[in-house]
């Protein structure tokens, strides 16, 4: 599982069928990861920290083996000490 930030939506001009209706989000993977892009079965908002699972187990969430990553868990709290300027 990766732990990252949505920061935008992500529109498709055209997509695979089995694709249609998908909501999909770019997620910013904490601390320096790549953004990726991931369907997003929660509905999650620009600035929500995430969980995203990738390759089978994203496929297994949705359903459909074309899907490489998906959110899975919306974050409340990661558990990190508060940093003083």
């Amino acid at each position: 599982m990766l732990l990252g930030e949505v920061v935008g939506k992500v529109w498709a001009d055209r997509i695979l069928s089995p694709l249609q209706g998908r909501r999909l989000v770019l997620v910013r993977v904490r601390p320096d990861g790549p953004d990726l892009v991931a369907v997003d079965p929660l509905n999650v908002g620009v600035g929500t920290t995430v969980l995203v699972v990738t390759d089978e187990a994203a496929a297994a969430v949705t359903g459909e083996a074309t899907v490489d990553a998906a959110v899975v868990a919306l974050v409340a709290d990661t558990g990190a000490a508060p940093t003083t300027d």
